[in-house]
């Protein structure tokens, strides 16, 4: 409206300044034709309003789910999943649509259909997917499980204990290909989490899809006969996610719809035990104890136990970690340590039972847990109670634990208490936790956390002795498009929680936030999204000096020519952290960073790239950071990526990423990475063969300028 505004606003002016220089003829005309426009823009206006008129709240959207009877079955047989959707059993099927596009709050360009059933030991989904230019749908990723990108995509959001909180989901994009995210997390294997059907099909009016989801793989309570669920569809041409239960623009998973009818089998047939045993030889690797050996043949097992579809065991003896790639950080400024991604099986299985999104790193970080020799961890529910806990022993007599139990008080708002230890050589930690937060239906959000560690028999002289506090809260305010909130935290100087990611200037310190933020995605010929934030915080330390107040703010733009420009700038004074753990330097560095990044193609399926440059005074220096990244798939099965990055601080520091994969077939790929680094090179070249059920084969070879190069084989065998 501002730009159709605008433009009749425009043409008004027009038409003031030349009026006392045209002849009465003229006159009428030209008041005819703004007559015109402006009944025009009124008319699109009215059609716009009409069109765009919500639908109902999602959580109020259902649908049944009809049952093919065993005495059905010899009649009719389950849907062939081959993505036709001309199967008989789908005419006992029922059928929904009026999908939403619930972040630009508009109807979507094109609609589609959706058709669910269920036997005894599936839930079935169809899909018609409408495109009114099918030649321009995308499918370009190939192997299952390493998502779907901005491809053309339809996803099936299955909540199935129905608390709003535990989401699983199940894509596909219109060439077939799967991908999938458990709830709670689950290893990729698909004889370790089990397997589901997919396909997919190119027609004349876009594409469909079939889904076949068994009830085996899914975890949920006997009786259940509800769960929650949403369907959810990215169209590539449109750029847009439009959803069957119209979850707004805040994407509330409280508006999530409703699978009615449903009759859950037990699953007492199903085999509770599943079995990874690997070997592994290798030249020039390490053992645990992390010593280099010429040459080293070793074996393990990974056993998985589920009694019920809500209750997970696991076992891992002798478990390789040394095939895992490790993650790689940027090289930009930061005083204190970054966060990596930790890509270990063992932790990636049910890692949501253990930390949640808001507080992943800052109470249990699994990297601080040493690769171990033996490890034993379980998760489930009972009712509204999910747990995890794990225990492991490592090398030099090392144990480390983490137990979590969460407590859902409704759907929105919930109770955690976690215990995570250690026991080192150095020293035994322990860390008690309780917190709550939960969000009102009105918009209110809050957080309260309240941490304590206690840590003894140190010989470390940098860890501290004792017992230390941590507490923290927020209050907030949510708005569809606008948000603001504020938070309030201290932390004793002693507190120390040995196996979680904690930044070391805040021992000994106490502060508050403060930050307010936009984002809007709407129809407009020139601007897709608009986002911005601003905030401040301060802190201080024990001894009431100030340590740091900083002030920041943050825009970008998204056009419609898919480029995105992103502006950032924040200043204030800093006072470092010494070597000692709650001490504080005595010189403030007055700092001072701005930032401006373009990314070009934003969301495209075949390349993208970017480039980033900072500049200022960080760390009591002047600061500049340059960075130009990309990524390109010139065809279907090839990958390749390319980072670099200048850091100029004190010295100049150099790193540049490249990686490559091809897809030689669904089952086969080849991988390399490439990484430099202040003059320090590591090579990496991998194969794998991964059938759906089968034998898998793991073959690496690592080299880097300061070792000799390390060759690895591993057979893996699940059953």
């Amino acid at each position: 409206m501002s730009v159709q505004g605008n433009s009749i606003r425009a043409s008004m002016l027009l038409h003031e300044r030349i009026e006392p220089e045209i002849s009465p003829c003229l006159r009428v005309m030209a008041k005819q034709y703004l007559t015109v426009t402006l009944l025009s823009f009124l008319c699109m206006a009215t059609a716009g309003t009409a069109q765009a008129e919500a639908p109902l709240p999602g959580h109020q959207r259902s649908l049944q789910v009809p049952r093919l009877e065993p005495a059905q079955l010899s009649v009719v047989l389950p849907p062939n999943i081959d993505g036709k959707l001309d199967d008989a059993a789908w005419e006992h099927a029922n059928a929904s649509q009026g999908f939403w596009c619930s972040i630009q709050d508009k109807p979507p360009s094109d609609q589609t259909e959706v058709l669910v059933l269920m036997d005894d030991h599936y839930l079935y989904f169809g899909f018609s997917i409408y495109d009114a230019k099918p030649q321009t749908i995308q499918s370009t990723i190939t192997v299952r499980d390493v998502g779907l990108g901005y491809n053309d995509s339809i996803t099936i959001q299955l909540d199935t204990f129905f608390n709003r909180r535990d989401i699983s989901e199940f894509s596909l994009n219109p060439g077939g290909t799967q991908s999938d995210e458990i709830a709670g997390g689950r290893s990729s294997k698909i004889e370790w989490k089990g397997d589901w059907l997919g396909a997919a099909v190119h027609t004349e009016f876009g594409w469909s899809a079939e889904f076949a989801i068994p009830f085996a793989i899914l975890n949920y309570t006997d009786g259940n006969t509800v769960f929650g669920v949403n369907f959810k569809r990215y169209q590539s041409r449109t750029k847009e996610y439009s959803y069957w239960a119209d979850v707004t623009p805040q994407g509330l998973v409280e508006e999530m719809g409703q699978l009615t009818g449903l009759t859950l089998p037990t699953l007492k047939a199903k085999k509770p035990w599943t079995f990874m045993p690997f070997v592994l030889a290798g030249k020039n690797i390490p053992d645990k104890e992390g010593e280099v050996q010429d040459s080293l043949l070793t074996a393990g097992i990974d056993m998985r136990y589920q009694p019920r579809s809500d209750l997970t065991g696991m076992i891992a003896v002798n478990p390789d970690f040394s095939q895992v790639e490790d993650a790689v950080t940027n090289i930009s400024f930061s005083y204190n340590e970054k966060a990596r991604d930790d890509n270990r099986p063992f932790f990636v299985e049910g890692a949501g039972y253990f930390s949640s999104t808001d507080d992943e790193n800052q109470y249990f970080y699994s990297n601080r847990v040493a690769d171990f020799d033996i490890g034993a961890k379980s998760f489930g529910r009972i009712g509204r109670l999910q747990f995890g806990s794990f225990i492991s022993k490592a090398p030099e007599d090392r144990y480390d634990f983490a137990a979590r139990a969460l407590y859902e008080v409704d759907q929105t708002n919930s109770a955690v208490t976690s215990v995570v230890g250690t026991r080192q050589a150095s020293f035994n930690n322990l860390l008690a936790l309780a917190q709550f937060d939960g969000r009102q239906a009105y918009g209110l959000n809050y957080t309260l956390d309240a941490a304590f560690t206690d840590t003894k028999d140190v010989t470390d002289t940098e860890a501290p002795l004792g017992t230390g506090s941590h507490f923290e809260g927020s209050l907030g305010w949510q708005w569809d498009h606008l948000y603001i909130s504020g938070a309030g935290d201290q932390y004793d100087r002693n507190y120390f929680p040995a196996n979680a990611l904690l930044d070391d200037d805040l021992p000994g310190t106490k502060g508050a936030s403060l930050a307010s933020g936009y984002y809007r995605e709407v129809l407009n010929p020139v601007w897709r999204v608009v986002e911005g934030y601003v905030g401040m915080n301060y802190r201080e330390t024990d001894a009431g000096e100030k340590q740091r107040q900083k002030v920041f703010a943050s825009g970008n733009i998204e056009f419609y020519n898919d480029i995105r420009l992103q502006l950032y700038i924040e200043g204030g004074p800093y006072r470092p952290v010494s070597d000692t753990r709650g001490v504080f330097e005595s010189t403030i560095n007055y700092d001072r960073l701005y930032s401006v990044s373009t990314d070009f193609n934003t969301r495209s399926s075949r390349y993208s790239g970017g480039l980033q440059y900072d500049w200022g005074d960080l760390g009591g220096g002047p600061y500049e950071y340059y960075a130009a990244y990309g990524w390109w798939r010139p065809l279907n099965p090839f990958y390749l990526s390319a980072t670099a990055e200048r850091t100029d601080s004190f010295g100049i520091s150099d790193q540049l990423v490249l990686v490559s994969s091809w897809d030689i077939t669904p089952e086969h790929a080849l991988a390399g990475r490439y990484i430099y680094t202040d003059d320090v090179e590591f090579y990496r070249l991998a194969y794998a063969h991964r059938p759906r059920k089968g034998l898998d084969i793991f073959a690496v070879y690592d080299d880097d300028t300061d070792k000799d190069a390390e060759y690895s084989i591993k057979v893996v065998k699940t059953f």
